[in-house]
């Protein structure tokens, strides 16, 4: 008589416990006896009602269509890009990196110019020992 398949849809207005029933109660604010929330939100409101007049790109006007806000917005970020390097810091840090790469060559010459200077030297030497020895 008043029996349902258990998957049918409720009538409706009712609430039925199940998936959609649960969802309802929640829709209608914390149900009795539920915990609550431990972690603290925030409502940042609603959301727009259409996708279209949401922002693409961060800064970039919902004026423009999306194919003028790509070439903007890259535009921005090329920018960005672009003067990042210029900044005094940044100079600096440069110029310090050469200045200590060229001392790193520098001292790499030396010990290569030392270890063929000690390797002649020896090589002299062993061979003035073995001429003394005939």
């Amino acid at each position: 008589l008043g029996v349902r398949p258990r998957n049918a849809p409720a009538r409706p207005g009712t609430l039925r416990a199940g998936a959609g029933g649960m969802a309802a109660l929640w829709a209608m604010g914390t149900p009795p006896g539920a915990a609550k929330l431990s972690v603290k939100t925030a409502k940042m409101g609603k959301l727009p009602e259409t996708a279209g007049q949401m922002q693409q790109f961060p800064g970039i006007s919902t004026k423009f269509s999306p194919n003028e806000a790509v070439v903007i917005y890259g535009d921005r970020i090329k920018n960005e890009y672009k003067y990042a390097g210029e900044t005094p810091a940044t100079r600096n840090w440069f110029k310090d990196h050469r200045k200590k790469k060229r001392e790193e060559e520098r001292l790499t010459e030396v010990y290569r110019n030392f270890r063929e200077m000690s390797r002649s030297k020896s090589e002299a030497f062993l061979a003035a020992g073995s001429a003394a020895m005939r």
